[in-house]
């Protein structure tokens, strides 16, 4: 007699092992492989006479191949532990492994799907089939969920059915699939699939359409309903479930990691990141230095983003009470401002634009302000503008109803008003070119994200102090100047860079900040948005070229598309000039 294994793979199968158990009783070894069930599985089996099996579940495939590879005889059972098998399957397993004149080394088994203790006939259960008995030296088995035998041998099929009783509540199996839904998603997001509103809508939609009506679930009553749409429910997860995966935090190096937040030789770092704004840089500079230390000791610490035009040098000797530190390339304004970080001494970093003006008081002011309260995460103060008005103080969180100028326009009519204490306003962030924190503070919050190359590092950094607990203040009676753009529209080749870097910002802010279907809700209505107006302003462009600013949409467009088809390919939102972009040495 030809010598059987019976294999039962178990997790919390309280209910349904005693009576897997005993439909295997024919076979001469039988082995339970368990993913360390937290109910009275294991206690029920150690009852029976089963060889027990424990390892950590990593995914089915790899269970069932452990278990077969533990197995003492050459013909493999598998039955899980919701399925049975009646006496006649019985007898033809051990007739089959039995024969002679036997030409094949595994075998379909045809399954009866049951809901609770109803029989449905179709749904789409009519042909389900598995290999569930086979010779253990030709198969294996591959696939994270919904895994199935491989084998170059024959393979036959037997004419007696397993009984599957995998449905016993709707709460039950519909956790059944999110479980099968998150196996999926590994083995999609391993493969780069880019999901896309096809596989979150259209895909379920087709799969509910098929089972209930192509495949007759309509037939198998209300039941035949409820399974055509908890399997349109698994279709939808599973692609949900590849957003979040990808929403996971990537491996990213902590670009302070050499931070000390202990180091106090001066009250304020001024820090600035300038690139080739060496006409603002130098207002900027002489304004700082007709700063005593009567209030506050300070230094100033300027990095140059590789202007590489000659005038770092002729600064430095201009300026030789401060430093200059050249970086190693144009690394973002991000990059910069760690980077100067990393060198300063100053107990407080107070974050300056190089083309804003900033008086002793106003410096004064906001750094009172800071030491007044420590869950004070950021302050900074008004900007008057070459004109003499004053910028957006009030600036909110990219949200639903903030993405477009109409709905934010809305928006900020109906929200609740934002606090206002002794002339100190508290808005969700503030400008990046006037930010003034503590050093424990920017440790706390890990410096300034490198995800950003320019533009939204601002609303970023103001969102991380918030999410921790701090506060945002804005002092509205004391002022800086700020000669806005001029640090970064120098020229129509600079303009186009920098508006192109503002629309791809606002795809990573997104993509840091929020998660799941909301996440890529948002990200769609963006993409959207932004193709249908660059691709309208650039048709303009084409025929009104003679007008500077329409011209420059033309340009706007023609990387916006390129921008997309690298965030395809790299399956990234990141600006190819960020620090953290992938394979950015590469590029």
């Amino acid at each position: 007699m030809t010598k059987i294994t019976a294999i039962i793979p178990t997790f919390n199968e309280e209910a349904n092992i005693q009576n897997a158990l005993d439909a295997v009783r024919f076979a001469d070894e039988i082995i339970v492989i368990d993913s360390f069930s937290t109910d009275a599985t294991i206690a029920i089996v150690k009852k029976n006479n089963a060889v027990l099996l424990q390892r950590k579940f990593d995914n089915f495939s790899s269970q069932k191949n452990f278990a077969i590879s533990k197995a003492s005889y050459d013909w493999i059972f598998l039955l899980d532990a919701d399925e049975s098998i009646g006496e006649k399957l019985e007898e033809e397993i051990l007739k089959t492994v039995n024969s002679n004149d036997l030409d094949y080394a595994a075998f379909y088994i045809y399954r009866s799907f049951f809901f609770k203790d109803k029989r449905l006939h179709f749904s789409g259960w009519r042909r389900d089939k598995v290999i569930r008995l086979f010779r253990k030296d030709t198969a294996e088995y591959k696939g994270k969920v919904h895994e199935e035998i491989y084998t170059k041998e024959k393979v036959g099929f037997l004419s007696e059915k397993i009984q599957h009783y995998s449905y016993s509540s709707y709460h039950q199996y519909k956790n059944k699939l999110k479980v099968y839904s998150k196996l999926q998603a590994e083995e999609l997001l391993e493969k780069g699939i880019l999901v896309t509103p096809y596989h979150l809508i259209v895909k379920p939609l087709v799969r509910f359409l098929i089972q209930y009506f192509i495949k007759f679930g309509f037939l198998d009553g209300k039941e035949g309903f409820i399974i055509s749409k908890l399997h349109s429910y698994g279709v939808w997860r599973r692609y949900v479930e590849v957003l979040q995966l990808k929403n996971r935090v990537r491996n990213v190096p902590n670009p302070i990691a050499r931070f000390n937040s202990d180091v106090h030789e001066k009250e304020v770092s001024i820090l600035i990141v300038n690139y080739k704004s060496w006409t603002h840089l130098s207002n900027c500079l002489d304004a700082l230095q007709n700063i005593t230390e009567e209030n506050f000791t300070f230094e100033v610490l300027v990095v140059d983003n590789k202007s590489d035009d000659g005038k770092l040098q002729e600064f430095s000797d201009q300026y030789g009470e401060f430093r200059f530190i050249e970086n190693s390339g144009n690394n973002g304004f991000a990059n910069g401002c760690n980077t100067a970080a990393l060198a300063s001494k100053g107990a407080h970093l107070l974050f300056l634009n190089p083309d804003t003006v900033a008086s002793e008081q106003a410096i004064a002011s906001m750094l009172a302000q800071l030491k007044q309260d420590s869950t004070t995460g950021i302050v900074s103060c008004n900007q008057l503008n070459a004109n003499g008005g004053s910028e957006d103080m009030d600036r909110m969180f990219l949200n639903t109803f903030t993405l477009f100028g109409l709905s934010r326009a809305l928006y900020r009519i109906f929200k609740k008003e934002t606090v206002v204490e002794n002339n100190v306003l508290f808005p969700e962030w503030v400008s990046g070119s006037v930010v003034f924190m503590s050093r424990a503070w920017f440790e706390r919050v890990a410096g300034w994200n490198e995800d950003f190359w320019m533009y939204f590092e601002d609303v970023d950094m103001s969102k991380k102090v918030r999410d921790a607990g701090g506060k945002v203040a804005l002092l509205k009676d004391i002022n800086i100047i700020h000669n806005h753009g001029g640090a970064s529209r120098i020229n129509m080749k600079t303009a186009r860079i920098t508006k192109t870097e503002v629309l791809i910002s606002k795809h990573v802010y997104l993509a840091t900040h929020f998660k799941g279907l909301k996440r890529f809700l948002l990200l769609f209505a963006v993409v959207g948005n932004t193709f249908l107006s660059k691709f309208l302003f650039a048709t303009m462009g084409i025929f009104f070229f003679f007008i500077p600013k329409l011209k420059l949409n033309i340009y706007l467009f023609l990387e916006l598309l390129r921008y997309y088809v690298q965030a395809i390919k790299k399956r990234s939102w990141l600006s190819k000039r960020a620090m953290n972009f992938p394979f950015k040495k590469q590029l």
